[in-house]
């Protein structure tokens, strides 16, 4: 095998490992809403959804010179 093929099969090992960590971390769905500025009344027809990561230390395992 040249060193091309080694270096992608080693990238795409460690993305399906690091895939596999971020389905099986424990996450939930923090939903805000902005307010009007001069009522204060939150404005229902403009959700922003953000995902809350509960343990992060999984995910952190992985420095950016091992996904490059």
């Amino acid at each position: 095998m040249d060193q091309a093929k080694v270096l992608e099969y080693l990238n795409q090992s460690l993305m399906t490992e690091y895939l596999q960590k971020l389905i099986t971390v424990k996450m939930k769905k923090l939903v805000l809403f902005p307010a009007f500025p001069y009522t204060a009344a939150p404005n229902w027809s403009e959700p922003q959804y953000f995902a809350v990561i509960e343990n992060p230390a999984v995910l952190v395992s992985f420095s950016k010179a091992d996904l490059s």
